[in-house]
Protein backbone atom coordinates (compact mmCIF):
# COMPACT_ATOMS: atom_id res chain seq x y z
CA UNK A 1 0.00 0.00 0.00
CA UNK A 2 1.49 3.70 -0.98
CA UNK A 3 0.85 6.22 1.28
CA UNK A 4 0.90 9.83 0.32
CA UNK A 5 1.58 12.76 3.37
CA UNK A 6 -0.97 15.82 2.48
CA UNK A 7 0.46 18.75 3.41
CA UNK A 8 -2.39 21.63 4.59
CA UNK A 9 -1.33 24.96 6.15
CA UNK A 10 -4.34 26.68 6.78
CA UNK A 11 -5.14 29.88 8.18
CA UNK A 12 -8.56 31.39 8.92
CA UNK A 13 -9.44 30.16 5.88
CA UNK A 14 -13.64 29.77 4.97
CA UNK A 15 -12.17 27.65 1.76
CA UNK A 16 -10.37 24.56 4.22
CA UNK A 17 -13.45 22.29 4.43
CA UNK A 18 -14.93 22.86 0.60
CA UNK A 19 -10.69 21.69 -0.13
CA UNK A 20 -10.99 18.72 1.66
CA UNK A 21 -14.26 17.49 0.49
CA UNK A 22 -13.30 17.88 -3.01
CA UNK A 23 -9.99 16.53 -2.01
CA UNK A 24 -11.52 13.45 -0.69
CA UNK A 25 -13.83 13.22 -2.89
CA UNK A 26 -12.27 13.04 -6.46
CA UNK A 27 -9.06 11.01 -5.12
CA UNK A 28 -8.88 7.56 -6.43
CA UNK A 29 -7.73 5.96 -3.57
CA UNK A 30 -8.72 8.43 -0.76
CA UNK A 31 -8.18 6.07 1.60
CA UNK A 32 -4.44 5.93 0.98
CA UNK A 33 -4.53 9.36 2.47
CA UNK A 34 -2.97 10.66 5.63
CA UNK A 35 -3.75 14.31 5.66
CA UNK A 36 -2.03 16.72 8.60
CA UNK A 37 -3.07 20.12 8.28
CA UNK A 38 -1.96 23.38 10.80
CA UNK A 39 -5.34 24.32 11.61
CA UNK A 40 -4.51 28.02 12.69
CA UNK A 41 -8.03 29.05 13.91
CA UNK A 42 -10.03 32.41 15.54
CA UNK A 43 -13.23 31.21 17.52
CA UNK A 44 -15.06 34.21 15.96
CA UNK A 45 -15.05 32.27 12.89
CA UNK A 46 -17.82 30.09 12.93
CA UNK A 47 -17.26 28.39 9.73
CA UNK A 48 -13.36 27.57 10.37
CA UNK A 49 -14.83 24.22 12.21
CA UNK A 50 -13.11 20.37 11.44
CA UNK A 51 -15.63 18.51 13.71
CA UNK A 52 -16.56 16.34 10.94
CA UNK A 53 -12.39 15.17 10.25
CA UNK A 54 -11.72 14.77 14.08
CA UNK A 55 -12.09 11.13 14.40
CA UNK A 56 -11.71 10.36 11.15
CA UNK A 57 -8.59 8.20 11.03
CA UNK A 58 -6.42 9.33 7.90
CA UNK A 59 -6.45 13.13 9.76
CA UNK A 60 -3.93 14.60 12.05
CA UNK A 61 -5.04 18.06 13.06
CA UNK A 62 -2.46 20.43 14.55
CA UNK A 63 -4.97 22.98 16.82
CA UNK A 64 -3.00 25.95 16.77
CA UNK A 65 -5.06 29.48 18.46
CA UNK A 66 -4.02 32.22 15.43
CA UNK A 67 -2.48 34.31 17.56
CA UNK A 68 -0.14 31.76 18.30
CA UNK A 69 0.89 31.10 14.36
CA UNK A 70 4.18 32.32 13.69
CA UNK A 71 3.80 32.22 9.81
CA UNK A 72 3.32 29.92 6.70
CA UNK A 73 7.06 28.14 6.89
CA UNK A 74 6.88 28.04 10.57
CA UNK A 75 3.34 25.84 9.90
CA UNK A 76 5.11 23.42 7.21
CA UNK A 77 7.47 22.94 9.48
CA UNK A 78 4.97 21.99 12.44
CA UNK A 79 3.62 19.35 9.80
CA UNK A 80 6.51 17.51 8.35
CA UNK A 81 7.59 16.44 12.19
CA UNK A 82 4.18 14.84 11.85
CA UNK A 83 5.52 12.57 8.91
CA UNK A 84 5.40 8.96 9.84
CA UNK A 85 7.58 7.16 6.28
CA UNK A 86 4.66 7.59 3.98
CA UNK A 87 5.43 6.70 0.29
CA UNK A 88 4.59 10.42 -1.32
CA UNK A 89 4.45 13.79 -0.16
CA UNK A 90 1.83 16.48 -1.60
CA UNK A 91 1.84 19.63 -0.15
CA UNK A 92 -0.73 22.18 -0.47
CA UNK A 93 -2.44 25.43 0.79
CA UNK A 94 -5.74 25.10 2.10
CA UNK A 95 -7.59 26.91 -0.71
CA UNK A 96 -7.99 24.00 -4.11
CA UNK A 97 -9.93 22.09 -6.02
CA UNK A 98 -8.89 18.85 -7.82
CA UNK A 99 -9.37 16.88 -10.85
CA UNK A 100 -10.87 13.73 -10.81
CA UNK A 101 -8.16 10.72 -10.03
CA UNK A 102 -5.89 13.49 -9.21
CA UNK A 103 -3.54 11.38 -6.96
CA UNK A 104 -3.51 8.09 -9.48
CA UNK A 105 -2.28 11.08 -11.87
CA UNK A 106 -0.07 12.70 -9.99
CA UNK A 107 1.77 8.85 -9.31
CA UNK A 108 1.58 7.99 -12.41
CA UNK A 109 3.48 11.39 -13.64
CA UNK A 110 5.76 10.68 -11.05
CA UNK A 111 6.37 6.90 -11.94
CA UNK A 112 7.17 7.77 -15.62
CA UNK A 113 10.16 10.76 -14.46
CA UNK A 114 11.54 7.53 -12.65
CA UNK A 115 11.58 5.25 -15.14
CA UNK A 116 12.92 8.06 -17.43
CA UNK A 117 16.32 7.85 -15.42
CA UNK A 118 15.48 11.06 -12.85
CA UNK A 119 15.76 9.72 -9.53
CA UNK A 120 14.27 12.13 -7.21
CA UNK A 121 11.63 13.91 -9.23
CA UNK A 122 9.42 16.76 -7.82
CA UNK A 123 5.83 17.69 -9.31
CA UNK A 124 5.65 21.52 -8.27
CA UNK A 125 4.07 24.41 -10.05
CA UNK A 126 1.87 27.75 -9.69
CA UNK A 127 -1.45 26.33 -10.62
CA UNK A 128 -3.86 27.57 -12.83
CA UNK A 129 -7.23 29.72 -10.65
CA UNK A 130 -10.14 28.45 -9.44
CA UNK A 131 -12.36 31.16 -8.12
CA UNK A 132 -14.33 29.80 -5.18
CA UNK A 133 -18.03 31.78 -6.48
CA UNK A 134 -17.67 30.61 -9.93
CA UNK A 135 -16.76 26.97 -9.12
CA UNK A 136 -16.22 24.82 -11.37
CA UNK A 137 -17.08 26.88 -14.17
CA UNK A 138 -14.89 29.42 -13.15
CA UNK A 139 -11.19 26.80 -13.58
CA UNK A 140 -8.69 28.06 -15.87
CA UNK A 141 -7.38 25.24 -18.20
CA UNK A 142 -3.57 26.60 -18.76
CA UNK A 143 -0.24 25.62 -17.40
CA UNK A 144 2.16 27.58 -16.05
CA UNK A 145 6.11 27.81 -15.62
CA UNK A 146 7.69 29.04 -12.13
CA UNK A 147 10.14 31.92 -13.41
CA UNK A 148 11.96 34.97 -11.62
CA UNK A 149 10.60 38.19 -12.21
CA UNK A 150 13.30 40.31 -10.40
CA UNK A 151 15.22 40.54 -7.04
CA UNK A 152 13.70 42.58 -3.99
CA UNK A 153 15.44 45.27 -3.29
CA UNK A 154 16.42 43.04 0.23
CA UNK A 155 18.07 40.67 -2.05
CA UNK A 156 15.39 37.82 -2.31
CA UNK A 157 14.29 36.31 -5.34
CA UNK A 158 10.89 37.47 -6.47
CA UNK A 159 9.04 34.75 -8.51
CA UNK A 160 6.10 34.93 -10.71
CA UNK A 161 4.00 32.48 -12.97
CA UNK A 162 4.59 32.67 -16.96
CA UNK A 163 2.26 30.73 -19.18
CA UNK A 164 3.31 28.05 -21.24
CA UNK A 165 3.18 28.38 -24.57
CA UNK A 166 1.71 25.31 -26.63
CA UNK A 167 1.50 23.49 -23.35
CA UNK A 168 -1.46 21.02 -24.93
CA UNK A 169 1.38 19.51 -27.35
CA UNK A 170 3.58 18.48 -24.27
CA UNK A 171 3.60 15.00 -24.09
CA UNK A 172 5.02 14.95 -19.89
CA UNK A 173 6.21 17.25 -17.23
CA UNK A 174 8.89 19.84 -18.24
CA UNK A 175 11.64 21.16 -16.57
CA UNK A 176 11.34 24.28 -13.74
CA UNK A 177 13.18 26.19 -12.07
CA UNK A 178 11.57 26.47 -9.12
CA UNK A 179 8.89 25.27 -6.43
CA UNK A 180 5.95 26.38 -5.59
CA UNK A 181 4.89 26.04 -1.85
CA UNK A 182 0.90 25.65 -2.88
CA UNK A 183 1.48 22.57 -4.78
CA UNK A 184 4.96 19.95 -4.38
CA UNK A 185 4.66 16.57 -4.90
CA UNK A 186 7.52 13.95 -4.51
CA UNK A 187 9.29 11.17 -2.46
CA UNK A 188 7.59 10.96 1.36
CA UNK A 189 11.33 11.37 2.49
CA UNK A 190 11.42 14.94 0.88
CA UNK A 191 9.81 15.62 4.59
CA UNK A 192 13.27 14.57 6.12
CA UNK A 193 15.97 14.95 3.58
CA UNK A 194 14.22 18.83 2.88
CA UNK A 195 12.57 19.96 5.93
CA UNK A 196 11.19 23.44 5.95
CA UNK A 197 13.21 26.50 7.76
CA UNK A 198 10.76 27.35 10.66
CA UNK A 199 12.61 30.66 10.75
CA UNK A 200 11.32 31.81 7.03
CA UNK A 201 8.51 33.99 6.66
CA UNK A 202 7.34 34.39 3.16
CA UNK A 203 8.87 36.11 0.48
CA UNK A 204 12.07 33.66 -0.23
CA UNK A 205 10.24 30.63 0.82
CA UNK A 206 10.07 28.94 -2.41
CA UNK A 207 12.94 29.90 -4.10
CA UNK A 208 15.31 29.55 -1.33
CA UNK A 209 13.51 25.50 -1.11
CA UNK A 210 14.11 25.20 -4.62
CA UNK A 211 18.10 25.54 -4.15
CA UNK A 212 17.59 23.81 -1.51
CA UNK A 213 15.58 20.85 -2.90
CA UNK A 214 18.12 20.75 -6.15
CA UNK A 215 21.66 20.23 -4.18
CA UNK A 216 20.03 17.90 -2.27
CA UNK A 217 19.52 15.74 -5.48
CA UNK A 218 16.11 16.23 -6.18
CA UNK A 219 15.04 17.57 -9.92
CA UNK A 220 12.27 19.93 -10.54
CA UNK A 221 9.19 19.52 -13.09
CA UNK A 222 6.14 21.33 -14.19
CA UNK A 223 2.76 19.40 -14.47
CA UNK A 224 1.91 19.40 -18.46
CA UNK A 225 -1.70 19.70 -17.90
CA UNK A 226 -4.06 21.00 -15.17
CA UNK A 227 -5.01 18.56 -12.39
CA UNK A 228 -5.60 20.98 -9.28
CA UNK A 229 -6.53 24.46 -9.63
CA UNK A 230 -5.56 27.28 -6.46
CA UNK A 231 -7.23 30.03 -5.49
CA UNK A 232 -5.51 33.69 -5.79
CA UNK A 233 -7.44 36.22 -5.36
CA UNK A 234 -8.51 36.42 -1.30
CA UNK A 235 -9.67 39.79 -0.61
CA UNK A 236 -10.80 40.33 2.67
CA UNK A 237 -9.65 37.06 3.88
CA UNK A 238 -7.47 36.75 7.21
CA UNK A 239 -4.00 36.38 6.18
CA UNK A 240 -0.94 35.93 8.99
CA UNK A 241 0.39 39.33 8.66
CA UNK A 242 -2.71 40.95 9.10
CA UNK A 243 -3.06 40.03 12.79
CA UNK A 244 0.88 39.84 14.07
CA UNK A 245 2.09 42.92 15.17
CA UNK A 246 5.57 41.81 14.69
CA UNK A 247 5.46 40.31 11.35
CA UNK A 248 7.65 42.97 9.59
CA UNK A 249 10.56 41.61 12.12
CA UNK A 250 9.90 38.27 11.42
CA UNK A 251 10.02 38.78 7.42
CA UNK A 252 13.27 40.82 8.30
CA UNK A 253 14.66 38.48 9.69
CA UNK A 254 13.56 36.33 7.45
CA UNK A 255 14.91 38.52 4.89
CA UNK A 256 18.27 38.13 6.50
CA UNK A 257 17.93 34.84 6.57
CA UNK A 258 17.90 33.98 3.19
CA UNK A 259 20.50 36.39 2.41
CA UNK A 260 23.27 34.56 4.66
CA UNK A 261 21.60 30.71 3.00
CA UNK A 262 22.99 32.61 -0.43
CA UNK A 263 26.00 33.29 0.93
CA UNK A 264 25.09 36.97 0.54
CA UNK A 265 25.69 38.15 3.97
CA UNK A 266 27.17 36.71 7.68
CA UNK A 267 24.36 35.77 10.42
CA UNK A 268 22.71 38.63 11.21
CA UNK A 269 22.71 39.04 15.13
CA UNK A 270 19.42 38.35 15.84
CA UNK A 271 18.94 35.40 13.61
CA UNK A 272 21.54 33.43 15.92
CA UNK A 273 20.24 30.34 14.54
CA UNK A 274 21.71 28.02 12.54
CA UNK A 275 21.38 26.94 9.42
CA UNK A 276 21.77 22.99 9.73
CA UNK A 277 19.48 21.22 9.06
CA UNK A 278 18.15 24.24 6.37
CA UNK A 279 20.64 24.45 4.65
CA UNK A 280 22.13 23.39 1.17
CA UNK A 281 22.25 19.84 0.37
CA UNK A 282 25.61 18.26 -0.89
CA UNK A 283 24.65 16.19 -4.16
CA UNK A 284 24.89 19.43 -6.10
CA UNK A 285 26.58 22.84 -5.34
CA UNK A 286 24.56 26.18 -5.56
CA UNK A 287 27.10 27.25 -8.76
CA UNK A 288 25.45 23.96 -9.99
CA UNK A 289 21.86 25.72 -9.44
CA UNK A 290 22.88 28.59 -10.78
CA UNK A 291 23.96 27.35 -14.06
CA UNK A 292 20.81 25.12 -14.39
CA UNK A 293 18.25 27.77 -13.22
CA UNK A 294 20.26 30.69 -15.11
CA UNK A 295 20.69 32.80 -11.82
CA UNK A 296 23.40 34.54 -9.54
CA UNK A 297 22.14 35.16 -6.37
CA UNK A 298 24.94 36.76 -4.55
CA UNK A 299 25.24 39.80 -7.32
CA UNK A 300 21.54 39.48 -8.25
CA UNK A 301 21.83 38.84 -11.78
CA UNK A 302 19.15 36.75 -14.36
CA UNK A 303 20.28 35.05 -17.12
CA UNK A 304 18.85 36.25 -20.72
CA UNK A 305 17.38 32.89 -21.10
CA UNK A 306 15.66 32.52 -17.85
CA UNK A 307 14.28 36.18 -18.29
CA UNK A 308 13.02 34.67 -22.00
CA UNK A 309 11.20 31.90 -19.78
CA UNK A 310 12.88 29.30 -21.52
CA UNK A 311 13.02 25.60 -20.15
CA UNK A 312 16.09 25.00 -18.26
CA UNK A 313 18.90 24.38 -18.10
CA UNK A 314 20.32 27.47 -19.59
CA UNK A 315 21.85 26.36 -23.07
CA UNK A 316 24.60 28.96 -22.90
CA UNK A 317 27.17 30.13 -21.04
CA UNK A 318 26.15 31.44 -17.63
CA UNK A 319 28.05 34.61 -17.15
CA UNK A 320 28.03 35.58 -20.72
CA UNK A 321 24.36 35.67 -20.35
CA UNK A 322 23.95 37.17 -17.46
CA UNK A 323 21.93 40.13 -16.82
CA UNK A 324 21.12 43.31 -14.63
CA UNK A 325 17.98 43.38 -14.81
CA UNK A 326 15.97 46.07 -11.86
CA UNK A 327 12.73 45.98 -11.89
CA UNK A 328 11.21 48.49 -9.22
CA UNK A 329 7.54 49.55 -7.85
CA UNK A 330 7.21 53.41 -6.55
CA UNK A 331 4.72 53.78 -4.63
CA UNK A 332 3.30 57.25 -4.38
CA UNK A 333 0.80 58.51 -1.97
CA UNK A 334 -2.58 59.75 -3.68
CA UNK A 335 -2.92 62.54 -0.91
CA UNK A 336 0.12 64.03 -2.01
CA UNK A 337 -1.33 64.03 -6.22
CA UNK A 338 -4.42 66.58 -5.16
CA UNK A 339 -4.27 68.14 -7.94
CA UNK A 340 -7.15 66.99 -11.21
CA UNK A 341 -4.76 68.10 -14.00
CA UNK A 342 -1.60 66.60 -14.24
CA UNK A 343 0.13 66.06 -17.61
CA UNK A 344 3.08 64.82 -16.57
CA UNK A 345 5.14 63.21 -13.97
CA UNK A 346 9.30 63.59 -14.12
CA UNK A 347 10.38 59.72 -12.82
CA UNK A 348 13.80 59.57 -11.91
CA UNK A 349 15.25 56.37 -10.05
CA UNK A 350 18.83 57.72 -8.93
CA UNK A 351 22.26 56.38 -7.02
CA UNK A 352 23.64 57.18 -3.60
CA UNK A 353 25.11 60.37 -5.02
CA UNK A 354 21.59 61.76 -6.54
CA UNK A 355 22.46 60.99 -9.75
CA UNK A 356 19.85 59.63 -12.38
CA UNK A 357 20.36 55.96 -13.39
CA UNK A 358 17.19 55.92 -15.02
CA UNK A 359 14.49 57.84 -16.47
CA UNK A 360 11.19 57.73 -17.53
CA UNK A 361 8.38 59.96 -17.22
CA UNK A 362 4.52 59.11 -17.22
CA UNK A 363 2.87 60.56 -19.38
CA UNK A 364 -0.83 61.98 -19.33
CA UNK A 365 -2.08 58.57 -20.52
CA UNK A 366 -0.13 56.60 -17.98
CA UNK A 367 -1.23 59.08 -15.24
CA UNK A 368 -4.68 58.37 -15.83
CA UNK A 369 -4.33 54.54 -16.11
CA UNK A 370 -2.23 54.64 -12.80
CA UNK A 371 -5.50 56.36 -11.10
CA UNK A 372 -8.00 54.08 -12.35
CA UNK A 373 -6.64 50.87 -12.33
CA UNK A 374 -6.32 51.01 -8.36
CA UNK A 375 -9.38 53.47 -7.40
CA UNK A 376 -9.47 52.28 -4.03
CA UNK A 377 -6.03 51.71 -3.25
CA UNK A 378 -4.05 55.05 -1.06
CA UNK A 379 -1.47 54.97 -3.71
CA UNK A 380 -0.35 54.96 -7.02
CA UNK A 381 2.54 52.31 -8.29
CA UNK A 382 4.67 52.91 -10.82
CA UNK A 383 6.70 50.41 -12.59
CA UNK A 384 10.06 50.77 -13.99
CA UNK A 385 12.40 48.11 -15.78
CA UNK A 386 15.59 48.83 -17.02
CA UNK A 387 19.43 47.30 -16.59
CA UNK A 388 22.12 48.77 -14.55
CA UNK A 389 24.66 47.41 -12.34
CA UNK A 390 24.14 49.60 -9.86
CA UNK A 391 20.93 49.80 -7.77
CA UNK A 392 18.74 53.02 -7.29
CA UNK A 393 19.00 54.54 -3.66
CA UNK A 394 15.84 56.66 -4.19
CA UNK A 395 12.65 57.63 -6.26
CA UNK A 396 11.84 61.11 -7.35
CA UNK A 397 8.41 61.52 -9.08
CA UNK A 398 8.11 65.53 -10.23
CA UNK A 399 4.43 66.59 -10.61
CA UNK A 400 3.64 68.87 -13.48
CA UNK A 401 -0.43 70.56 -13.60
CA UNK A 402 -1.62 72.05 -16.52
CA UNK A 403 -2.49 75.02 -14.12
CA UNK A 404 -0.27 75.15 -11.93
CA UNK A 405 3.19 74.15 -13.39
CA UNK A 406 6.08 72.00 -11.54
CA UNK A 407 4.08 70.58 -8.40
CA UNK A 408 6.66 69.69 -5.66
CA UNK A 409 8.98 66.76 -5.89
CA UNK A 410 7.98 63.65 -3.76
CA UNK A 411 11.40 61.81 -3.37
CA UNK A 412 11.60 58.77 -1.79
CA UNK A 413 14.39 56.24 -0.11
CA UNK A 414 14.22 52.73 -1.62
CA UNK A 415 15.28 49.34 0.40
CA UNK A 416 18.21 47.93 -0.18
CA UNK A 417 20.07 45.66 1.50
Amino acid sequence: MSLTFVSIAAYRDPELLPTLRNCLATAARPEDLRICIAWQHAKEDRWDTLGEFAADPRFTIIDVPYREAQGACWARHEIQRRYAGETYYLQLDSHHRFAPHWDATLQEWWHGLHAAGHERPILSAYLPPYSPKSDPEGRSALVYSMNIDRFLPEGVAFLAPQSVPGWAELPAPFPGRFLSAHFLFTLGRFAVDVPYDPHMYFHGEESSLSARAYTHGYEIFSPHRPVLWHEYERRGKSKHWDDDADWGKRNDRSYARWRRLFGMQPAAADDPAPLAPYGLGTQRTLEDYERYAGIRFRTRQIHHETLAGNFPPIRTDLDAGLCDRIKICIDVAKDSLRESDYDLFAVALLDETGADLHRRDCQEEEIRALFQESPTDAFIHIWRTFEHHVHPRTSRVWPHSRSKGWMERIEQALPFV
